[in-house]
C-alpha cells in the first residue's frame, strides 16, 4: 500500500514528467484544488543546474529560514510581498514577519508574525511553529519537508513537500506539494479564486525564485572554472 508521502513523491514525479513534455519552451507548471475543506497546490520547474548546486542552494534556504528569514526576501521571496496599485487581490491578506525562533534541540522553528487583512482586521503576534526536515529518497530525488504545528481559528493544518530531482538532460526539477486547511475565518474568506491570487501566485514566484538562483549559481561556478582555466 502506498504511504501518503510515497503518493505526494510519485504525484511530484508525474507534474514534472508533464512539464518535461513540453520542454522545449521550457514550461513550468503549477495547478490548484479544493477538496475536503483542504486548498492544495502543486508546482513544478526546470531549473539548467545539475541537483549538487540545487541542492546547496536548498541548504541556504532552510539555513535562513531557521536563522534569519529576512534575507529570503532578497531571493526566495524576492517581489512576492506587497504588490503595487490600490485593491490588488494579490494584497488581500498580507503577512509582517516580526521575530524568527529556532530551537536546535527540537529542531522547531518558530515565526512571530502580524496577518494583515486590509480593511478588515490585523492578527497581532501569531506563532507558527514549523519544522523543516530534509533526506535523500534515491540517487536522483531529495525531499524537504515542512510540517506547521498551529491551530486556531486561522490555521488548522498546513505542511508542504519540496523536491528537487536530477534530470537526465543535467538540470534539475524543482517541484513542490503544498497543503492548507484553514481555520472557520479564513475558511470563510479564503475563496478558491483569493487562494490563487494570495497563494498559488507566490507558489509559483517562489519556483521561479529558486529556479533564477540556483541558474546563477551554476552559472558562477562555470564562469570561475573557466576563468581559471585561463
Amino acid at each position: 500500500m502506498l504511504t501518503v508521502k510515497n503518493r505526494r513523491y510519485i504525484l511530484a514525479i508525474l507534474i514534472c514528467m508533464i512539464a518535461a513534455g513540453a520542454h522545449a519552451s521550457r514550461s513550468d507548471t503549477i495547478f490548484s484544488y479544493y477538496r475536503k475543506g483542504e486548498h492544495v497546490t502543486h508546482g513544478c520547474i526546470y531549473a539548467d543546474a545539475r541537483k549538487e548546486v540545487c541542492m546547496d542552494m536548498v541548504a541556504d534556504l532552510i539555513s535562513q529560514f531557521r536563522g534569519n528569514p529576512d534575507q529570503l526576501f532578497g531571493w526566495a521571496f524576492k517581489g512576492l510581498g506587497r504588490q503595487e496599485g490600490d485593491g490588488n487581490e494579490k494584497n488581500e491578506v498580507l503577512i509582517q514577519l516580526n521575530q524568527a525562533l529556532y530551537d536546535p534541540s527540537t529542531q522547531i522553528g518558530t515565526l512571530v508574525m502580524d496577518i494583515i487583512v486590509p480593511g478588515l482586521t490585523t492578527f497581532d503576534d501569531v506563532n507558527i511553529e514549523s519544522r523543516v526536515t530534509q533526506k535523500d529518497l534515491n540517487d536522483t530525488v531529495s525531499e524537504v519537508s515542512v510540517d506547521i504545528f498551529y491551530s486556531n481559528s486561522l490555521l488548522k493544518k498546513a505542511y508542504g513537500t519540496f523536491f528537487v530531482t536530477q534530470s537526465s538532460e543535467g538540470g534539475t526539477y524543482l517541484s513542490i506539494d503544498i497543503h492548507i486547511r484553514f481555520g472557520w475565518f479564513f475558511n470563510l474568506f479564503i475563496t478558491q479564486r483569493r487562494y490563487r491570487n494570495i497563494v498559488e501566485w507566490r507558489t509559483d514566484g517562489f519556483l521561479k525564485n529558486l529556479r533564477d538562483d540556483a541558474e546563477r549559481r551554476e552559472r558562477a561556478i562555470i564562469n570561475e572554472k573557466t576563468k581559471n582555466s585561463l
